[in-house]
């Protein structure tokens, strides 16, 4: 078996699992539109705190099975994903392109803020926002990742 097989499978079902939530906060942002009610809007605030938790989840397995370094502290999630935008030269190219990156700070935020406080207290004008952009930022960070599993795949061969 090759070096990076197993991590590759792992990302790419990541990947198929986040897509599923990317569906899940549209269809719920959609029902809050159309009934008004605020509970769909809330729905969609958790579903976006699980986007960007299985985002980080791939980078975590980079991190630690090809970059042999996983960020630590207080500042751990903003580094981590910064690191997906560095190139390591010897190691690999980046895993993230700089649109992919910025987007992504934007639900990096999001969840942070969506867990230190109440339901009622976030913005639901922000989380429509969010959903309304999830799945350009999900295609570009599909893209991104397809790119990067090539790269490992090449590695093998």
């Amino acid at each position: 078996m090759s070096k990076y097989n197993v991590l590759v499978a792992r990302l790419q079902k990541e990947l198929n699992s986040i897509q599923i939530v990317v569906e899940t906060a549209t269809s719920q942002i959609e029902k809050a539109k159309c009934s008004g009610d605020q509970d769909y809007a809330l729905a969609a605030a958790f579903s976006l705190q699980n986007f960007y938790t299985g985002v980080e989840r791939v980078f975590e397995e980079i991190a630690k099975q090809v970059d042999l370094s996983l960020p630590a502290g207080a500042s751990s999630h903003k580094e981590l994903l910064e690191q997906m935008g560095l190139d390591l030269p010897k190691v690999r190219p980046v895993v993230l392109q700089d649109e992919t990156l910025e987007q992504l700070q934007d639900y990096r935020g999001f969840r942070h803020v969506a867990i230190h406080r109440y339901g009622f207290e976030l913005k639901l004008n922000r989380i429509q926002e969010l959903v309304v952009s999830l799945p350009d930022c999900y295609n570009n960070f599909a893209v991104d990742l397809q790119l990067f599993c090539d790269f490992l795949q090449k590695l093998d061969q």
